[in-house]
């Protein structure tokens, strides 16, 4: 059996299989078989493996996405508040190519998560 039928499996049997660090994290509504813990658990270090480089792909997309949706903003105006200069947030350039925005350091972390979040569902990825 590949790594990726025992994936099929899983979710065959209603199981979510994600990664909790180097282990395997199983979310189902009912206590999966006996039989699909043994397959998982002989095969876990490919089945990380695979996870992992599903995520490194996803993130790939995501990157991409986001970089090919980028837009501008006006030199001094925050992308993600609209905002002018502060002289306690400094602003951070962000650039894709030709385009140039700008966002406030403390307005970075939003920003970036509402283009991942715009990425995602884009993509139709599951975040």
């Amino acid at each position: 059996m590949t790594v990726d039928d025992a994936l099929q499996l899983a979710h065959d049997f209603g199981v979510r299989v994600t990664l909790d660090g180097d282990d395997l994290a199983l979310e189902a509504d009912t206590p999966p078989p006996p039989g699909l813990l043994a397959i998982l658990g002989r095969g876990k270090w490919d089945v990380v493996a695979l996870l992992r480089q599903r995520e490194a792909d996803e993130r790939r997309r995501v990157v991409k996405w986001i970089n090919d949706n980028f837009t501008s903003s006006p030199t001094g105006i925050c992308a993600h508040c609209g905002g002018g200069p502060r002289s306690e947030d400094q602003f951070v350039v962000l650039f894709a190519g030709n385009d140039r925005a700008e966002v406030h350091a403390s307005c970075h972390s939003a920003w970036l998560a509402e283009r991942e979040a715009e990425a995602c569902e884009a993509l139709r990825i599951d975040a």
